[in-house]
């Protein structure tokens, strides 16, 4: 290989290598600041115990309606009444009755 093709070559190597270190520490950089305590930590504390609290109440209010007999309760599905059929007031209550006019008139609309 031409010492010409060395030089080039040598120096991207160089390039990428030091492009991957500046990578490498800016991710060290921010896995640092990932692990330390910020102002939010003690509001999503808060919220978390309330949550949790939320939760103890729940799963208390379950157990007791599990408790409770439930053989009394039932649900019960009644049909409404069959509905009497709709009466129509608009301009045109009877369809049939254009059909005669436009038949004795000759035109077919």
């Amino acid at each position: 290989m031409p010492r010409k093709h060395l030089f080039p070559l040598v120096v991207l190597l160089a390039a990428a290598a030091m492009a991957g270190l500046l990578a490498l520490g800016r991710a060290v950089d921010l896995g640092r600041a990932a692990g330390g305590p910020t102002s939010e930590q003690p509001a999503i504390a808060f919220r978390i115990a309330q949550l949790d609290k939320a939760e103890k109440s729940l799963r208390s209010q379950l157990a007791d309606l599990q408790k409770a007999p439930s053989a009394g309760a039932r649900t019960v599905y009644e049909r409404p009444a069959t509905p009497v059929a709709a009466q129509s007031h608009g301009e045109h209550e009877d369809d049939h009755a254009d059909d005669e006019h436009h038949a004795e008139s000759g035109r077919d609309d």
